[in-house]
């Protein structure tokens, strides 16, 4: 179920090769000629920090995930680099099921990137409803092309 959630969600994302940390699994999507592809993440152990060597497409690459606590809030944090083209990067959080938690005004920070600001960061506060359990993290690039990763992790 979650295969096919992820499928219909992801646009594109990166290369096969796995991150210290994280188990991949690789599924060609169905859609010919367009080669859309699904890579299964699952983070864990990241809050200290975690490189993402291997996620990368040509709009934007995630390089690393870490942790923080904002007051009494636990926030995931991803960094990046993006490849010149102007867009946002933004964060948005669904359970197993597919369904979207709703994130509050204010948890998610959102970067801009262009020609010249290629280096971001993107932060939110984690929902209650995730902090210890397993979710689903869409991080996406947004401008005159869409790219996403979703990744599957153990909050």
């Amino acid at each position: 179920m979650l295969s096919v959630w992820m499928m219909l969600l992801l646009m594109t994302s990166a290369s096969p090769a796995s991150p210290p940390g994280a188990a991949w699994s690789h599924a060609t999507a169905m859609f010919a000629p367009a080669a859309v592809q699904e890579f299964d993440a699952f983070l864990q152990d990241w809050r200290g920090g975690l490189a993402l060597a291997s996620l990368r497409h040509p709009l934007f690459d995630l390089t690393r995930v870490s942790g923080g606590v904002a007051g009494a809030v636990n926030t995931i944090i991803f960094s990046g680099e993006a490849h010149g083209a102007a867009g946002e990067i933004s964060l948005v959080f669904y359970s197993l099921d597919g369904e979207r938690i709703y994130s509050p005004p204010g948890t998610v920070h959102v970067a801009r990137v262009d020609d010249r600001h290629r280096q971001f960061r993107v932060a939110a506060a984690i929902p209650r409803v995730l902090q210890g359990r397993t979710g689903v993290v869409q991080v996406t690039f947004s401008g005159e092309k869409r790219a996403s990763y979703l990744l599957k992790v153990q909050f």
